[in-house]
Parts: structure tokens; C-alpha cells; sequence
């Protein structure tokens, strides 16, 4: 994957981290990208379910919330590549 170029749709279906300022300020959250389209993302989290869900007496769902985040509302989206890393700390 060195060569080739990074794109979303080819993580549909994997969980990412993202920064999404309205939702939880400057905190990288966990998501699954379930679609990609021309003006942004569809996402699962289990933080979304959590907060949709507050407050109500409901523990659990027969189907999870998918939730549609234009790209003007995201901060940045992390994945990891196929391409190992390890701490400069991993030395001293």
C-alpha cells in the first residue's frame, strides 16, 4: 500500500478515528465508516448510540444509528496503513 494513494471508501467497513468539533470538541473518537459520498460520511459509533439513547430507558437496539457527517463538520479522520511504526522511546 506504500504506492498507492489513501482514499475513504477503501475503509468502509473498518473503524477509524476521527475529530469531529460539534460532536465531541478536540477528542479523537472511534468510528466505523459505513459509506462514503460526494459530501461526506456515513459513520456507526458506539458513542453515538450511548448518546442518542441517554436519558431514555432503552439499553439496546434491534439496529445501530448510522449518522451522515458532512466533511465541512470534520476536523480530521485517523487509519492506521499498512506500514509498521514503532516509538522513538522503543530506543532510549
Amino acid at each position: 500500500m506504500e504506492n498507492e494513494p489513501i482514499s475513504l471508501s477503501q475503509h468502509i467497513g473498518q473503524d477509524l478515528y476521527a475529530k469531529i468539533p460539534d460532536w465531541k470538541g478536540n477528542e479523537v473518537i472511534t468510528i466505523k465508516l459505513v459509506g462514503v459520498e460526494a459530501g461526506g460520511i456515513w459513520i456507526e459509533s458506539e458513542t453515538l448510540m450511548e448518546e442518542f439513547f441517554a436519558g431514555t430507558p432503552h439499553t439496546m437496539a434491534l439496529k445501530r444509528l448510522a449518522l451522515f457527517l458532512p466533511y465541512s463538520r470534520i476536523l480530521a479522520i485517523y487509519a492506521f496503513v499498512d506500514s509498521p511504526w514503532i516509538s522513538k522511546r522503543v530506543a532510549q
